[in-house]
């Protein structure tokens, strides 16, 4: 690399998301369609006189070492005894933080593929899901891009036909914070394996636009509403709002992120206004047929 390389590292949302249930290891089965979206962030490579890795972030609080662009790196450094070519890496954030949509996942994922090539590792894919999954549960989504059956705690993947393309407006709330470990320990038990994905796997593969809307519009999508929503009045006030306006919003994993589909643009425009007249951050995007799409800008 004799140049600054410009790579993209996409958002995620949670089309659905099942939980099946408590695994040995304290964490939980879940089975969830997860979907890159066009939000981004960016992150600049380039050739560094000095060994090893230096790391800057537009984001101050998020410079520290113990960002996971960082813990990439250093993973993949342990996977040979040779020095290696030092590298500079700028981190422009772009993603909400703490936001459930995997922005730090999505960062290790553009590392683990970027310096794998940089540093000429060789390493397989097998190897860096591998590698992914010890990062976080997202981590080896966000390496293989696109639509995504996912299960387990994330290291299952089963890649699905492209989504048809759809309008994606995020929606925030200003100050709510979700912890995901106290929403898994809160959500009605009596819901586990609820909902059932089938319907919406079966309307993904035929990439029948309409039946994939009426399954995200008809009722539960996500087990974890029954923790999260009850626990937030910012975020239960401005889904109730949304929907009073007409539109669908959905919550994406853990949240605190509502996410509405649309494949008409100026009702993707008037929701974002919508979502900014009611106080929330909003964010228009779009949805990405595959990981090919991100990986240069």
């Amino acid at each position: 690399m004799r140049r600054v390389l410009t790579v993209r590292a996409p958002a995620k949302i949670n089309l659905g998301l099942t939980v099946l249930g408590r695994r040995p290891d304290g964490y939980h089965e879940i089975e969830s369609v997860m979907q890159q979206v066009s939000l981004a962030d960016i992150l600049l490579f380039e050739p560094s006189p000095m060994k090893g890795l230096c790391f800057l972030c537009t984001d101050p609080d998020l410079s520290g070492y113990d960002n996971l662009v960082c813990q990439a790196a250093k993973l993949l450094e342990e996977q040979t005894n040779e020095p290696l070519p030092g590298v500079r890496i700028t981190l422009v954030k772009r993603i909400p933080v703490e936001a459930g949509l995997a922005g730090g996942s999505s960062d290790a994922a553009a590392v683990l593929l970027t310096l794998n090539s940089y540093w000429q590792l060789g390493l397989s894919k097998t190897d860096l899901l591998k590698i992914g999954a010890a990062l976080g549960s997202d981590v080896p989504f966000c390496l293989q891009g696109g639509t995504s059956l996912v299960r387990g705690r994330g290291e299952k993947l089963e890649q699905l036909p492209p989504l048809p393309f759809f309008w994606v407006v995020l929606a925030l709330p200003h100050g709510v914070k979700i912890s995901t470990a106290l929403a898994y320990r809160s959500f009605d038990s009596s819901l586990i394996g609820k909902p059932s994905l089938i319907p919406l796997l079966k309307a993904i593969r035929l990439e029948n636009r309409k039946e994939i809307t009426d399954w995200l519009s008809g009722g539960l999508t996500n087990t974890l509403e029954t923790a999260i929503l009850p626990g937030s009045d910012l975020l239960g006030s401005l889904k109730k709002r949304l929907q009073f306006l007409g539109l669908k919003p959905i919550l994406s994993g853990s949240g605190p992120t509502l996410f509405i589909l649309t494949e008409n643009y100026s009702l993707a425009r008037s929701a974002a206004r919508a979502v900014e007249n009611e106080g929330g951050r909003a964010y228009l995007c779009w949805t990405l047929a595959g990981s090919k799409e991100w990986s240069n800008v």
